[in-house]
């Protein structure tokens, strides 16, 4: 007599579990724009070779390649003697929105050489990260 009572109770439960859940994945959910991958360039720049720098800053000219983030781009610089070994701090960089854009390198020591890295991060999306670029600047003045 109690198993006539539970079959409909549990049949009617399982009959709404199935309904809400095929709902759930009916719904259409809304598109996410995807953004391109982000991608740069340093036009003056020979990578992973050596570059020469004329005085204490250095104008580094960047082009982004890819369509420019909404929001625009965050840039993340490194610069640190050749060995790598003593970092050679740098000044904030404001997030970007324009492109082309230039930032400059300042505090280059005379006769040094410098490893320098750069990325990009999109501010719209922070997982859309640019591959880095290394290069090495040597500041040739003797001042």
């Amino acid at each position: 007599m109690l198993l006539k009572t539970w079959i409909p109770a549990f049949l009617l439960t399982v009959l709404i579990v199935a309904v809400s859940c095929k709902k759930k994945h009916n719904e259409t959910q809304p598109d996410n724009q995807q953004e391109e991958s982000l991608a740069f360039e340093l036009p003056e720049i020979q990578l992973q070779k050596y570059n020469v720098a004329q005085d204490s800053t250095y104008a580094l000219k960047v082009n982004v390649t890819s369509k420019m983030p909404a929001k625009g781009v965050k840039v993340t610089l490194n610069v640190a003697t050749e060995t790598g070994v003593i970092p050679l701090p740098q000044d904030d960089i404001p997030d970007i929105t324009a492109n082309p854009f230039t930032v400059t390198l300042k505090h280059l020591k005379p006769l040094k050489t410098y490893e320098v890295t750069i990325n990009l991060v999109s501010l719209s999306n922070s997982a859309n990260i640019a591959t880095p670029q290394v290069f090495y600047l040597t500041n040739k003045s003797d001042q």
